[in-house]
């Protein structure tokens, strides 16, 4: 795991110091070792986080034995000992995934990306050519940001790093601060800043003289309409192959673990093959949000000695740390304890394994049933909007109450958005501002700049494009391409990359994931439960109380926490004088905070996103 910055171009004078101080913005990713390659047009950056052949022989930029390929690398190959089996006349220096790939590249180009498993993006420079190709992995674990005009093609692992190159000139994108009141975070391939973008996942770039030139070589949707998407193997032995491969390494490997069903069957696999597995939960105070107490009884039952339970509460100073890191602005509320675990986690560890995916592939979210429902309404349901309309009338009358996600929220939202047509309401289930309400909220000189713009309108041309799929695995699809690669993972980096620790996380196993959407989605969940299909996969790892358990989430109390010690913080900053240059109308901001502290409604997300707004603006704005 490391970090990776590098530019191809003739404009820049003092390349190397530009290259050094690129990489000391992202020093966090990998503080053991750093490298550079700088030979005009083109220099690269490296910060290492040594996790495989612990030794400087694995040192990057690393040259292939002939000199001619030159690679930075993030991220792991975990099958790369197989792939060495690809190269019979080839004898590696070290016992590192970068060489083994460096070499297949050297030896089959673009056409070696079909055989890596792995969670990966990496550059690799052609010295006779003068071409550079740039790759990131088929879901987007990995990130890679880029930017370019007509002379110089600027790449790093984080946007922070591109910004430091003293050709890169960009702006606020007005359009992406829209999509983020919408969503809470930013779909690719745009960013925050105007030119610079993210490489979509399962793409490469070919970046040469004559130009850019991207081409995707994989795609989910293209792949379970051509029939190519089908289980290998049974999905729990799919599960305990991927969990094998991510136990791969030359450091140990602990484990997150909540009480939830994801995480708990990684633990319980992975402690199968390792007795002395370090696990690591993060609680809260608020009794209703916090799972510590069953964790760390499983980890009991497990036999697993090492663990350990943090306990969280945020405060400003802690906000501000994490938006330094979080070069967009970022509203996910669970990124906060996240954070926190990642930071105590790295304090005795390089590696954890983490459930993330396991929701996405296996219909573990809520809002799954929600479209179920809604579905099934919209289609066959005399009168539903009548009874959309009176449930929402109903809703005016009751409290909101303050859960880990409200019922009085999930139903407003279900009650608002339930008669569109099941793609719109799909997207609609985590809107946080409508644009009526986006309109109302911006300042008339952004509201004309980017007029014609509608979030949903991106999110449309997604749904657009798996438009031959089944309704539900439309949407499922639609969640792997947006939620999940902009959001989860784009979390799950940041946070684990502040503390220079490296996340694995074996759901996203390009294997699982294919096997995962060759079943009809109808069959992974019910209207009554979540995961129904995983849940019996899992009977013979887990125990009853588990299986059993409803999904709770790994949200945080911010609806709590507005009421309480962060309602004066979030006053403060509504009234800065560069927020309310966004966001004038600061009558109608404190109308929807009054409404919360009064519980006509729960509005703790979209008040939690303007907050995160305003502390990304002071930390970023200026630079």
């Amino acid at each position: 795991m490391c970090g990776i910055c590098g530019f191809l171009g003739n404009q820049v004078e003092e390349s190397l110091a530009v290259i050094r101080q690129m990489a000391a913005s992202i020093r966090h990713r990998g503080d053991e070792a750093n490298g550079f390659f700088v030979e005009r047009p083109v220099a690269l950056g490296h910060q290492r986080l040594s996790i495989l052949d612990l030794g400087s022989r694995a040192d990057q930029p690393f040259k292939t034995a002939d000199g001619r390929f030159v690679i930075v690398f993030n991220g792991e190959i975990y099958n790369y000992r197989e792939l060495q089996g690809l190269l019979p006349d080839f004898s590696p220096r070290t016992t590192s995934d970068t060489e083994i790939l460096a070499e297949l590249w050297a030896q089959q180009g673009a056409a070696c990306l079909q055989h890596l498993n792995g969670m990966f993006a990496f550059a690799i420079y052609d010295r006779h050519e003068n071409s550079l190709y740039c790759a990131r992995d088929r879901l987007g674990v990995k990130p890679f940001y880029y930017w370019s005009d007509r002379h110089e093609f600027v790449f790093a692992s984080e946007a922070k790093a591109v910004l430091m190159h003293p050709g890169v000139k960009v702006s606020i994108d007005n359009r992406a601060v829209a999509d983020y009141l919408s969503l809470g975070y930013i779909t690719g391939p745009s960013t925050v800043f105007t030119g610079i973008k993210k490489l979509e996942p399962g793409c490469f770039l070919k970046v040469s003289p004559s130009g850019i030139n991207k081409v995707c070589y994989w795609n989910l949707g293209q792949r379970i309409a051509a029939g190519q998407c089908h289980p290998s193997q049974d999905i729990l032995e799919l599960l305990d192959s991927a969990i094998e491969y991510r136990l791969i390494s030359d450091v140990p490997v602990g484990s997150f673990l909540s009480a939830g069903i994801d995480s708990s069957a990684i633990t319980a696999i992975a402690a199968r093959k390792n007795t002395d597995l370090q696990t690591f939960t993060i609680g809260f105070k608020e009794k209703t949000y916090d799972e510590s107490l069953e964790a760390s009884r499983f980890a009991g039952k497990l036999g697993l000695k090492n663990h350990t339970d943090y306990f969280f509460e945020p405060d400003i100073a802690f906000l501000q740390k994490v938006v330094k890191y979080f070069d967009q602005p970022f509203a996910d509320t669970s990124v906060m304890p996240y954070f926190q675990l990642c930071s105590m986690a790295a304090r005795q560890m390089k590696v954890v394994l983490s459930g993330d995916g396991g929701d996405e592939l296996f219909a573990g979210y809520e809002t799954r049933r929600a479209d179920l429902l809604a579905l099934v309404g919209y289609r066959a349901v005399p009168f539903w909007n009548h009874l959309l309309q009176a449930g929402s009338g109903l809703l005016r009358l009751i409290p909101a109450d303050r859960g880990k996600v409200s019922m009085h929220y999930k139903m407003r939202q279900f009650c608002e958005f339930a008669h569109l047509p099941p793609q719109q309401s799909h997207f609609s289930w985590r809107l946080l501002f409508t644009e009526a309400e986006k309109r109302r909220l911006l300042s008339p000189q952004i509201i004309e700049q980017i007029s014609g713009h509608e979030t949903w309108n991106t999110v449309a041309a997604m749904f657009a494009s798996v438009s031959h799929l089944p309704v539900l695995q439309q949407q499922a699809v639609v969640d792997l391409q947006s939620w999940m690669a902009d959001d989860i993972l784009y979390k799950a980096d940041q946070a684990a990359m502040a503390s220079t620790l490296e996340v694995r996380s074996p759901f996203l196993d390009y294997r699982m994931v294919e096997a995962a959407f060759a079943i009809p989605e109808k069959l992974k969940f019910s209207l009554l439960q979540s995961k129904t299909l995983l849940r019996n996969k899992l009977a013979p790892v887990l125990p009853p109380e588990i299986l059993k358990r409803k999904k709770e989430g790994f949200g945080s109390p911010v609806s709590v926490w507005l009421d309480g010690h962060l309602a004066e913080v979030f006053a403060d900053c509504m009234h800065a004088a560069a927020f309310k240059e966004v966001f004038p109308d600061t009558e109608f901001i404190m109308k929807l905070f009054d409404d919360h502290r009064r519980r006509i409604k729960d509005n703790g997300y979209r008040l939690w996103a303007l907050l995160m707004f305003a502390l990304w603006q002071q930390e970023w704005m200026h630079k």
